[in-house]
């Protein structure tokens, strides 16, 4: 991975040989977590909530609850601890980090779409990687966004964290369902901002199909773009180059 120049969301800089380095669990009370960067950083401005546009990865673990039904625990365990210090590595050397894990998933946070996009891509692709090699028996789905979000304290002090909220969230949580595991999705707005910032990104994004209608969007046409898993192209889709028009036909989530 190439080194990068991290903004101010990062809690340690890109230095490729500590990010990615294996390292042995230590006890609990000495892990370095993904809070005190993000708190830190929100409890220091002068007033509060704040607004700031964000880049937003989130990871899907696919078929997570047959896993955990068919795996022993300390097995189910072993393979999300596996994919989550994969996707916390390559989000550290992509100038990201971890705003939550989420059991079967995780969501993480970029000041650019470019390091956000590439994160995705080399997510999708050491992922992919362990999968074809066995090491893995779960692949799964992703989803970028880019958008302005509001950032504030929630909890009390003794428990206290930072929420992230925003559409461009719950636009890339919502999309996450409409492609196969190994995939990476995006809605128009992104692949846009790609195509000016990292053409080469975009062009590896094909069109999905027809207008998605999400749950809570409803309102909207969400043109959607894609890279579909390894050897499995969606019938039908057409590169970000061939087409980039709006769609016409709404197909609504389950």
């Amino acid at each position: 991975m190439n080194m990068c120049d991290c903004s101010e969301w990062t809690v340690r800089g890109c230095d490729d040989s500590a990010l990615l380095r294996r390292e042995r669990l230590t006890p609990l009370s000495a892990v370095e977590t993904f809070v005190p960067g993000l708190v830190t950083y929100s409890l220091a401005q002068p007033a509060q909530p704040i607004q700031r546009e964000l880049a937003i990865v989130f990871v899907d673990i696919a078929d997570s609850t047959r896993m955990v039904v068919r795996q022993a625990p300390e097995v189910a365990l072993a393979i999300t601890q596996r994919v989550m210090r994969l996707v916390t590595e390559i989000a550290l050397a992509h100038c990201g980090d971890v705003k939550d894990y989420e059991g079967d998933g995780a969501l993480l946070y970029f000041g650019s779409i470019v390091h956000a996009a590439k994160a995705a891509l080399a997510l999708r692709a050491a992922l992919g990687e362990d999968h074809q090699r066995g090491n893995l028996p779960v692949q799964a789905r992703l989803s970028v966004h880019v958008g302005d979000v509001i950032i504030g304290e929630i909890g009390s002090p003794p428990r206290r964290s930072v929420a992230v909220i925003g559409p461009a969230v719950s636009l890339a949580a919502r999309l996450l369902k409409h492609i196969p595991p190994g995939g990476v999705i995006a809605p128009q707005a992104t692949i846009e901002r790609l195509q000016r910032d990292a053409p080469e990104v975009a062009e590896q994004f094909q069109l999905l199909g027809p207008c998605v209608v999400l749950r809570g969007f409803e309102e909207e046409c969400v043109t959607a773009y894609h890279i579909p898993p390894p050897g499995a192209p969606v019938p039908g889709s057409r590169s970000v180059n061939e087409n980039s028009s709006h769609c016409h036909t709404p197909v609504s989530t389950p």
